[in-house]
């Protein structure tokens, strides 16, 4: 079985998508900072979630939300095999199943030597032929398609009981390489729509970085943009290829 592992603050627009892409996780540990809007009822509404209710005090910090992460990876875990590190905003699946209905077989498939596996992520947009988001609408990632690709792999998914340690950004396991041949394909949906991403991305990023992520450098892609410059990004992408 699958358990996940995700902060969320402010996220109502995007966890009903987040709920229905992850069917195939059996247990979800949400780390739920006081919101603004109904992101706690509605993650306490699904009876795989654990609330944990935490506090940055200072706002975005980066150190804390790591901490947070790595204390709840490294405890014992009987009961499931791998863990999703992810943010709200982050969907994975196997190669070419978008629907992750083969997500269990993929895994078995995984030799023991593979502790972490990195995930291919999208930076999906609105594009211009798109129709607004519908939660209800499976898989919900085929409903934003087109965007740029990274090909550096993030690690996302890592076996249970292994004492891994992430460093700030999640971008990095400590001592440890990424899976070479076995990842998933993912996409980021910070940018999926406007009717979330400008507010998202302003409001709940960018005006919430605590004086620590500023001083280390953290969260820096949230620094100087302004909402004129989101809107533009997100136009400048209305016509972006396909990329899954």
């Amino acid at each position: 079985m699958i358990k996940a592992f995700c902060c969320f603050y402010n996220e109502a627009a995007l966890i009903p998508f987040f709920l229905s892409h992850y069917h195939f996780v059996a247990t979800i540990e949400a780390f739920v900072s006081p919101s603004l809007d109904a992101t706690r009822e509605l993650l306490a509404a699904d009876p795989r979630v654990i609330l944990r209710d935490v506090l940055m005090p200072d706002g975005i910090d980066d150190d804390i939300k790591v901490a947070w992460i790595n204390d709840a990876v490294r405890r014992r875990d009987p009961q499931h095999t791998w863990h999703l590190v992810l943010d709200a905003d982050e969907f994975l699946w196997p190669p070419g199943d978008p629907a992750g209905a083969t997500v269990s077989a993929f895994l078995d498939r995984v030799p023991p030597s593979d502790v972490v596996l990195g995930a291919r992520m999208v930076q999906v947009y609105r594009h211009a032929s798109d129709r607004d988001l519908d939660p209800t609408a499976t898989p919900v990632v085929l409903q934003r398609r087109h965007g740029t690709p990274s090909d550096i792999p993030k690690p996302i998914v890592i076996r249970s009981n292994q004492a891994l340690t992430f460093v700030p950004g999640n971008h990095r396991v400590l001592g440890v390489a990424v899976s070479a041949t076995h990842r998933f394909d993912g996409a980021h949906w910070q940018n999926a729509d406007p009717a979330f991403a400008v507010t998202r991305r302003i409001r709940d990023r960018k005006e919430r970085m605590s004086k620590t992520n500023i001083a280390r450098g953290h969260g820096v892609h949230h620094y100087h943009h302004t909402a004129a410059d989101v809107h533009a990004e997100l136009e400048r992408h209305r016509h972006d290829d396909q990329q899954f």
